[in-house]
């Protein structure tokens, strides 16, 4: 390249910092345009050219963008290896991702000094034991760093290593004993032996903070959890209500926009809407299974015994069905509902959306017919999946309504995501939403759409699963409910809980908190009262 081409070069990155400063974002992605066509594998135009494609909406050149930085970085500085990641990630590009990581040079002091985030990226997109590669390579020649140790002990944790998985835990707070995550992954992977032994370490780290800060709210889970587990429900509920207390105020939540989101759903995505439900099982080749329901109501059990089925690939939280509507509508579809998802979705080649799912999940069949999606954001869109994948079937979970209130209430996500989930009357009218729409569902696809209780699940697993393999077209295979079978990586909220055998122990947990619910139950019961 000649001097010329570089002075021009750092004209036009002036002119599109100048103008993106300025909030001229066209102009500004104009310039970063003219850069590319001169020189492909300008890094950082094609990474600000993906971010402003993204805020007009253009789905797919901001995704096009992005996958040309992660094959352009491989030949720069790893340096800008989080934001590409990052990237790659928001597109739920996860073997990308897992490409890009495992091409670049381990050897690097940018590599290991991303590699926690790096680590956690791979085993939230299923790729557990390369994130434990990674892990341990650069435990090898860096320094040893708590963020680094937190990030093993929950991908060991993940992948069924659970007694490695306490003993970094451990580790990870010798190194730093204020780190907050790791006191509340711990209080939650196991319970402390004898009962309480960690609550003083938690309270002295819990010190060292501001009382509002937001991490507070891990100190408080975890203490939630310790004194749970020892049947200190009074000392439980204070800490239980102060972490959720600070964790709603960090979370953008618009009850009224999910409420007409819910309506919006239940008006335009009809029988009429969905129309002739197409093919048989019987006549696909691919047919997944899609498990959906509110959080910590059993999804993840029975994506475990399913996933023990002869004739099953378990896939874990997907994201491709949103990734197809995106892709097919050539824009970002929201998991939540506006009006203004649903009205670019009205024109959706739907054949086309079936096809790109199929596309996209093929690979995790494994040589298996079936495919179980188990992502809890697929709900509201149950109604597409039906027009989209004729053969699919859609498991929903439900659970009472004070238990599946109070499991929710009770867990700490770790995202933005289920912030109805910290308040008694959000989640009380979250739930009345969520049991409206899911009959709605069944109503309009009974032989698409079954629901399934918890209860059932628990108290009689053999009989509830055969019921459900039935209506999936599986033949009966009685030894699926052995959940402990399954050595399978999971990583979501239940990933210790599921190593154990089934058991109903958590069926009425909310009874010893009884008094504390009183908002909750009271506006469970006006919503009922209220129902026509």
């Amino acid at each position: 390249m000649t001097a010329l081409m570089h002075h021009d070069l750092r004209m036009l990155w002036q002119q599109a910092r100048s103008a993106e400063a300025a909030g001229e974002t066209a102009a500004a992605l104009s310039a970063y345009l003219s850069i590319l066509r001169q020189e492909p594998g300008h890094l950082h135009s094609r990474l600000r050219a993906s971010v402003l494609e993204q805020g007009f909406g253009h789905y797919r050149q901001s995704r096009t963008h992005a996958l040309m930085a992660a094959d352009t970085i491989c030949e720069r500085s790893w340096a800008d290896i989080a934001a590409v990641t990052r990237l790659l990630l928001a597109f739920d590009e996860g073997q990308a991702l897992r490409d890009l990581i495992f091409g670049a040079d381990w050897i690097s002091v940018d590599i290991v000094r991303a590699s926690p985030l790096l680590a956690q990226q791979l085993y939230l997109t299923g790729h557990v034991d390369d994130a434990l590669a990674l892990i341990d390579a650069v435990f090898a020649r860096a320094a040893d760093s708590e963020h680094l140790s937190y990030a093993r002990a929950n991908a060991l944790r993940y992948s069924g290593r659970m007694d490695e998985a306490t003993e970094e835990y451990e580790r990870c707070l010798r190194l730093q004993p204020n780190y907050p995550y790791a006191h509340w992954a711990l209080a939650y992977h196991r319970k402390s032996d004898p009962p309480l032994s960690r609550v003083d370490r938690i309270k002295r780290a819990q010190a060292t903070l501001d009382a509002a800060a937001p991490e507070q709210a891990y100190f408080h889970y975890a203490l939630f959890k310790e004194y749970d587990d020892a049947g200190e429900t009074d000392a439980a509920w204070h800490s239980l209500a102060a972490g959720a207390a600070i964790k709603r105020k960090t979370i953008r939540y618009d009850p009224h926009a999910e409420r007409q989101g819910f309506d919006t759903l239940r008006r335009t995505v009809d029988a009429d809407f969905v129309g002739d439900t197409g093919l048989a099982p019987a006549d696909a080749t691919q047919v997944p299974i899609f498990i959906v329901g509110m959080p910590r109501t059993g999804t993840t059990l029975l994506e475990r015994m399913l996933g023990n089925h002869s004739q099953v690939a378990a896939g874990g939280e997907l994201r491709d069905f949103n990734s197809a509507l995106c892709w097919e509508t050539d824009s970002f579809i929201p998991t939540s509902v506006t009006d203004a998802s649903v009205e670019r979705l009205a024109s959706a080649d739907w054949a086309r959306v079936g096809e790109t799912y199929l596309q996209r999940t093929a690979p995790r069949y494994a040589g298996s017919r079936y495919l179980v999606d188990k992502n809890p954001m697929n709900f509201v869109q149950a109604g597409y999946i039906v027009k989209a994948l004729p053969q699919a079937k859609i498991l929903c979970l439900r659970r009472s309504p004070m238990a599946a209130c109070f499991s929710n209430l009770k867990e700490l996500f770790t995202n933005v995501a289920y912030g109805y989930s910290y308040d008694q009357t959000e989640l009380a009218d979250h739930y009345a939403r969520f049991a409206s729409l899911s009959e709605h569902w069944r109503r309009i696809v009974p032989e698409r759409f079954a629901i399934v209780d918890y209860e059932d699940l628990v108290s009689d697993p053999v009989r509830a699963s055969e019921r459900i393999m039935k209506f999936c077209g599986l033949a009966f295979e009685p030894q699926t409910v052995d959940i402990t079978r399954n050595t399978a990586a999971v990583a979501t909220a239940s990933s210790s809980q599921v190593r154990q055998p089934i058991h109903a122990q958590g069926v009425d947990a909310w009874r010893r908190y009884a008094k504390h619910l009183g908002p909750l139950r009271e506006r469970l019961d006006s919503i009922r009262s209220d129902a026509p």
